[in-house]
């Protein structure tokens, strides 16, 4: 589940509590769930619920957010998320969790990404439908690649996150006091961002002079260096061959 979309951000832009309509508003009792699990070192997690009301109160909603920051090392996060909300007479139920899974990988404002995905809320409505649902998945486990290439903008390599098998279907009746786990693990090998603009050596990845009007590689390729961490560079990651 990609985001076509896909750029830094400025992180203290993340994070914000999203309401309309609502007053008087409360989660309702022990009505939760647990959404936990793993992140690697350098990743953040943003959990965004949507509330949405019957059609008596279509025009009510509520957007509640929870987030784990980056850590240097692997660490765990754990949210608590409400499946309904009280607003006045109407009950808000949870229709779905927007998930936003950030990666930093350097020290620079730009070098940090996201990829996205989403858990969808689903109502047991009959019998035959709740028959053909999948029951509720013990573990959801998503694994994050680094893709790369050259950065215009920034004149180095700049990387972007994919992150798959980030969602799922949960069915509403199944969430109340259970824990749903969602981990995550990261490829150890990157890949080029674009089809043949990096050629692979056993020493790593060089990059090759397009086509006249193309992005792919000349035939035979013809390779160039690139800049990286202040460093004119032959070879990906090291860099020097």
């Amino acid at each position: 589940m990609r985001n076509c979309l896909r750029r830094a951000h400025a992180w203290p832009a993340l994070f914000g509590l999203v309401l309309s309509g609502c007053s008087a508003l409360g989660s309702v009792g022990a009505d939760t769930f647990t959404l936990e699990g793993e992140l690697p070192t350098d990743f953040a997690l943003r959990a965004q619920a949507h509330y949405g009301g019957s059609e008596d109160c279509s025009g009510r909603g509520h957007v509640e957010t929870f987030k784990k920051e980056y850590d240097k090392a692997p660490h765990g996060y754990q949210f608590e998320i409400p499946v309904s909300y009280r607003n006045g007479l109407c009950e808000l139920q949870l229709v779905r969790v927007g998930l936003f899974i950030y990666g930093r990988y350097g020290e620079k404002d730009w070098q940090q990404t996201y990829d996205n995905g989403e858990l969808l809320i689903v109502p047991k409505t009959s019998i035959q439908e709740y028959a053909n649902l999948p029951g509720r998945p013990d573990s959801i486990n998503a694994v994050c690649s680094w893709l790369f290439q050259e950065s215009k903008l920034n004149l180095e390599i700049s990387k972007i996150l994919n992150c798959r098998g980030v969602g799922a279907r949960l069915i509403k009746e199944q969430l109340q006091e259970q824990a749903i786990t969602l981990s995550f693990t990261v490829n150890p090998k990157e890949q080029p961002y674009r089809d043949n603009t990096w050629i692979e050596f056993p020493g790593g990845w060089k990059p090759c002079l397009p086509k006249e009007g193309w992005q792919q590689c000349q035939d035979p390729p013809v390779f160039k260096t690139f800049r990286n961490n202040d460093q004119e560079c032959t070879i990906y990651p090291n860099c020097t061959e």
